[in-house]
């Protein structure tokens, strides 16, 4: 397709160019958000602006702020749970993201995120611990046809040199997110360096994948599932897993593998897991978008307490406000019917990083022991 060069209009550019350079000049130096172990408060510069409010923080409805005679709007929230919230501003009807805030939660659409504790340590927040190191690859992928990349999470005290191998979780994201979203928003990464420094959990190579071999759209979503889903069963077992087994000290045997994943990520731990036994014991399903037809097709062979080949755990959890819910209760009374054992685990709340944070820091102490 031909690209159509617009009239080049030096003038009016010139024109908002030196508006925009006076504006900025003109604004004043401030910090947004200010947080307390009590409350956040919240800036946005709009000085020509009629209406600005905060959006987000799980609210129903949006937050008014108030202008001041130096053009910065501002409100400050109290009452908030300990976690990690997203907000953006609302000005006169158009979404703007907080240009104070670097910190920029990436999912189909972007907000601005910040950590609440409140004057907890709560167990996905930056702690006094040894702490493992999250590396980041990309390798050429024949079945995505394109660069793919991963992030891996090595625990404290992981040595390359050294003879000792660690047991490997492959950790999924969602249907909107990327390979940075367990680091990034979940804090897959502090969470195990805290329930390893406790003696909770054992540590382990975490592995956090781009869960889109295929591009993903923004319609026809449930046409897309499962050719993504068959994708990422390739991908995986063909050249994930042989990289990682290359390049860290990483177990090799299925009950040294877990695979766990949130929404359509936990949908691919449920059809990747329960389909290859020979390579997961260990399966973790959080809010899952359960894979469509005959769960009879997840399974090798009999889907009975009596298969050798059955996991060792198989854990599932969802909030009662979770919009996947119906179809998560469908699946397990396919489970107790035909005497597959797990775990359930039914939690508050809705399809949110608040519960699969929760989760994650439930699930991971359950492995491997």
């Amino acid at each position: 397709m031909e690209h159509m060069l617009l009239p080049y209009r030096p003038i009016i550019i010139a024109a908002l160019l030196t508006a925009g350079a006076a504006l900025a000049a003109n604004a004043p130096v401030f910090i947004s958000p200010t947080v307390t172990a009590e409350s956040a408060t919240f800036r946005f510069y709009a000085p020509a602006a009629n209406n600005v409010a905060l959006v987000g923080l799980r609210r129903a409805a949006p937050t008014a702020m108030t202008k001041g005679s130096d053009g910065i709007w501002s409100v400050t929230v109290a009452g908030l749970a300990p976690d990690i919230y997203s907000y953006t501003f609302d000005v006169d009807g158009a979404t703007a993201l907080d240009p104070r805030n670097r910190s920029i939660k990436k999912w189909i659409g972007s907000e601005n995120a910040f950590e609440f504790a409140g004057g907890t340590t709560p167990v996905w927040s930056l702690q006094p611990v040894p702490h493992g190191i999250v590396h980041r690859h990309t390798i050429g992928s024949a079945v995505a046809g394109r660069e793919y990349t991963f992030q891996v999470y090595t625990p404290p005290g992981y040595d390359p040199r050294a003879t000792q191998t660690y047991p490997v979780v492959i950790l999924l994201h969602g249907y909107g997110d990327d390979d940075t979203a367990w680091a990034e928003n979940g804090r897959a990464h502090l969470i195990a360096d805290n329930l390893i420094a406790a003696g909770r959990m054992k540590p382990a190579v975490i592995v956090m994948p781009s869960g889109h071999p295929i591009p993903f759209p923004l319609d026809r979503v449930e046409e897309y599932f499962p050719g993504n889903l068959a994708a990422m069963e390739r991908l995986l077992a063909g050249e994930l897993l042989p990289f990682v087994e290359r390049t860290y000290r990483a177990g090799t045997t299925p009950a040294e593998r877990a695979i766990v994943g949130l929404s359509m990520g936990g949908g691919h731990a449920l059809g990747i897991g329960l389909k290859h036994p020979e390579l997961f014991r260990w399966i973790g399903a959080f809010s899952a978008a359960v894979p469509a037809g005959d769960p009879r097709a997840y399974f090798p062979a009999a889907a009975t307490a009596a298969d050798p080949r059955r996991p060792q755990l198989l854990w599932i959890a969802i909030g009662r406000d979770d919009f996947l819910l119906q179809r998560n209760d469908a699946f397990r009374a396919w489970l107790a019917q035909h005497d597959v054992k797990f775990a359930y685990t039914l939690s508050d709340g809705g399809h949110e990083w608040t519960n699969w944070r929760n989760y994650l820091a439930d699930f991971l102490p359950l492995l491997f022991r």
